[in-house]
């Protein structure tokens, strides 16, 4: 290890110290996340700008990072599976009655689904405002396409239709499922551990004896699960800062200099997003300044991690906690929005890229028939879409090759898929909060109390 490493490590070191400090003299937990951020930001700079001339030893100084960082990242995707298992399971044999069960999962659908669609439209709408156009994008096309297999991924995630994709749910051995193998693991681990509550349910009269005997059995498997939630999500400030480093030190600018009016755009339709949100959670008597003030370290995560997944233990301890949602819907909310209807990588990316691509073939966007068949296509796609890094490109090769559009500006635009991915990722997660919140005036399972109240749970005691 050379001296400069080193020192490096010994700089990240102190900085996690720092961090460390702010727990003990009990600085708010969204304050110690947004100063990782920022201190992550600004070491990754000060690691770029000194070893310009010398990547290797950026490249050897991000190794050693990479164990708080991936490592975080690892520790929360080692808990979803059983947090979705237990936490489905919960949810369900805790209904009291099985019409809210129905109402509550058509609910989730129908609201992930709908805000997939205008997500797309703002897409659409902000694509054509900027004037973007993949035919000024060429020029970069041999760069950007070097290390970029696209046609393997498409072959991958494009070779079955619809109807296969939906079978592809039901699991043939739930335990390979529950071990993150096959198409949808996640997906199907949901159906696992929905038929498992719903067949629990059926016992609870006609066998009181081993249903209580059940219950008692998935709550103290529940409880366990939740503190180590509670454990690793003391941790996030910590993973934050290294993989802002990472991000910062990394990043190829001179690639997002060229491709920049893209990535602005696309940041202008997130926050055209965002604002839809405001006004739907306006509508359904929520204060946006409350829930986006109690959402924040959740958002923050999900932008810095790039992985929905990965944020599903900290997004449902803030729905449940924070703003009194049930546990059922926080929970199914929150599940399902990993898989479904992401509005970022399923809606605003493929229709931008359809936007970009479609007046280079003569195809106005805007009419009906194209329209219509476009929305098929992303709704259909925003299914089963794994919640990790890349699934924007992943989506955008879904939704061109099923309109049998070129996919070579999948290969450009790869270029910044790590910018973009970060907020992509955040609005995917922030989809699935607003969609608890919804559901929860719907079927009226919120408390609103514990949602005006201040959230000291994570400030207090992690």
């Amino acid at each position: 290890m050379s001296l400069y490493v080193l020192v490096n490590i010994i700089i990240f070191l102190v900085l996690m110290a720092v961090l460390y400090v702010m727990k003990k003299k009990h600085i708010d937990f969204t304050f110690r996340v947004l100063g990782a951020l920022i201190m992550g930001l600004a070491l990754g700079f000060l690691l770029r700008t000194l070893y310009a001339s010398n990547i290797e030893i950026i490249n050897k100084t991000i190794i050693w990072y990479n164990i708080v960082g991936n490592g975080y990242v690892r520790l929360l995707q080692m808990l979803v599976m059983p947090l979705i298992f237990v936490s489905i399971t919960m949810a369900l044999i805790n209904i009291k009655g099985g019409s809210n069960l129905k109402k509550m999962t058509f609910s989730i659908i129908a609201v992930l689904m709908i805000t997939t669609a205008i997500s797309a439209l703002v897409g659409i709408l902000v694509s054509k405002g900027f004037g973007l156009d993949a035919s000024k994008l060429q020029s970069l096309m041999s760069d950007a396409s070097q290390g970029f297999n696209y046609e393997d991924r498409l072959k991958t995630f494009s070779g079955k239709s619809a109807p296969q994709q939906l079978l592809e749910i039901i699991p043939t051995n739930p335990f390979s499922a529950l071990a993150g193998f096959g198409v949808l693991p996640t997906l199907s681990v949901v159906f696992f551990s929905a038929l498992i509550g719903v067949s629990a349910l059926g016992l609870k009269n006609k066998k009181p004896e081993i249903f209580d005997f059940f219950f008692k059995m998935i709550q103290t498997l529940h409880d366990v699960i939740m503190q180590i939630v509670s454990f690793v999500v003391g941790l996030s400030p910590f993973g934050v800062l290294a993989l802002m480093t990472r991000f910062m030190a990394s990043s190829n600018f001179e690639s997002f200099a060229q491709l920049g009016q893209f990535l602005i755009a696309s940041y202008v339709a997130i926050i055209v997003m965002i604002l839809v949100y405001a006004v739907m959670l306006i509508i359904f008597g929520y204060n946006p300044i409350k829930f986006y003030s109690k959402a924040f370290s959740v958002l923050t995560f999900a932008f810095t991690s790039r992985t929905s997944a990965g944020t599903l233990p900290l997004n449902t301890s803030t729905l449940i906690n924070g703003m009194g949602i049930s546990e059922g819907i926080s929970n199914l909310s929150a599940s399902l929005a990993v898989n479904i209807g992401k509005n970022g990588c399923t809606g605003i990316f493929p229709a931008m890229v359809v936007a970009m691509i479609a007046p280079t073939l003569g195809i106005n966007i805007f009419e009906p028939s194209f329209l219509i068949r476009l929305m098929i296509i992303i709704l259909i796609g925003s299914f089963g879409l794994p919640g990790v890094p890349g699934g924007a490109m992943t989506a955008a090769l879904i939704t061109l090759s099923a309109l049998n559009f070129p996919v070579e500006l999948v290969a450009v635009l790869v270029a910044i898929d790590p910018i973009l991915d970060m907020g992509f990722t955040m609005l995917n997660v922030n989809d699935g909060m607003i969609t608890a919140a919804v559901t929860g005036k719907i079927c009226k399972e919120v408390d609103m109390d514990k949602f005006n109240a201040k959230y000291t749970s994570y400030s207090e005691n992690i």
